[in-house]
Parts: C-alpha cells; structure tokens; sequence
C-alpha cells in the first residue's frame, strides 16, 4: 500500500476467548484458531481482501479502497465467514465442544504504509483508519453486536440485500477526540 493510500479494514475477534484458551488448553485452542483461519480464507479470497495480520484472536483483513466498495465486499466478507462457520458447525462442535462466535469493526480511509524494523522487517499500516476500525470492534464486543461500521463508510457502499443497518450513533471511541457515526450491520446477503 503506498504512503497516504486508501484502505478498508475488518477487525475480526473471536468472543469469549480467554475462557476458550482456559476450557480447551492452549494447544487444543491453537487448533480451534487454525480452524477458524482456515475456514475464513475463502470467504476473503471470494471479497478481494487480504488477510493484514493476525494477533492471537483476532484477525485484521485490508481492501483497496475500490475494491472493497465493489459489492460491498468489505461487508459480504463478513458474512461470508459468519456463513462458512454455520455450515462446519457441527464439526467445531465435535472437535472442540463450541462453535466460535465473532464480531467486527469495519472502517475505511487514509493509511500510511511501509516497511518496518532491521532485524524482523514487516509491512506495518498505521493511522486513524487502523484506531477507528479497532474501536468499532471493541464496541461490537462491548454491545453484543455482529458487525459494527463507520458512518462515513456506509454512505458509499450500496449493502447487499438482506444486510440491515441500525444506527448505533454518535459513538466516543477511546482515543479519539471526535464522535464517530456508527452502524451495526445484520442479516445474510442474498
């Protein structure tokens, strides 16, 4: 991404997971883990997105700016990993006794971008767009809701039928000194 580019980014969390880690151990819950990227990988592929990082349970996934409004796919990617965890439910319930619940934060704007350290490089993206989308999740989890998104991002996609928006409003986020309109986003695209 270059320096000042435009970006989406989908914080993804898996709820409950300290009492997941503490039930299945920790090696039991990595292989949960691994099963929850592995089912998520193709609904990202089909949204044109990337997967950006992974920090224990949560998973950041990065559109273009263009890309991720075409189809709304910053949005369908989602739900398209909410729909490919339904489907393998009984297997999550089988190996581990659960089936992983999650919630996001989607944000879309300015980034900066570019490589960072000597001695383990990697590509680190920085900027509000990266605090807003964090805060937007924190909030999903905080509210028990499935998808939490900027105002300023949903005026410009046109939502898939069957996703609802609910305005949530003029949210004060940690860290940031301006209100933030928010969304919570249901349903299942058609």
């Amino acid at each position: 991404m270059a320096e000042g580019g435009g970006a989406h980014l989908l914080f993804l969390d898996l709820e409950g997971s300290t009492r997941l880690a503490e039930e299945l151990g920790s090696a039991h819950y990595f292989e949960l883990l691994r099963r929850f990227v592995d089912d998520l990988t193709e609904p990202v592929l089909e949204a044109e997105g990337e997967i950006y990082q992974y920090a224990g349970d949560e998973v950041v996934i990065t559109w273009p700016i263009e890309a991720g409004l075409r189809r709304a796919h910053c949005v369908r990617c989602f739900f398209g990993i909410r729909a490919t965890v339904a489907r393998n439910a009984d297997r999550y319930a089988r190996d581990f006794g659960t089936v992983p619940r999650f919630c996001g934060g989607l944000h879309g704007g300015t980034v900066t971008g570019g490589e960072l350290g000597d001695l383990r490089q990697q590509i680190v993206f920085v900027g509000d767009i990266l605090n807003t989308a964090a805060r937007l999740e924190e909030y999903a989890k905080r509210s028990s809701l499935d998808l939490v998104v900027s105002g300023a991002l949903l005026e410009r996609l046109a939502l898939p039928a069957g996703i609802i928006a609910a305005r949530c409003g003029e949210l004060v986020l940690r860290g940031k000194e301006a209100r933030v309109a928010a969304y919570s986003l249901t349903g299942t695209p058609a």
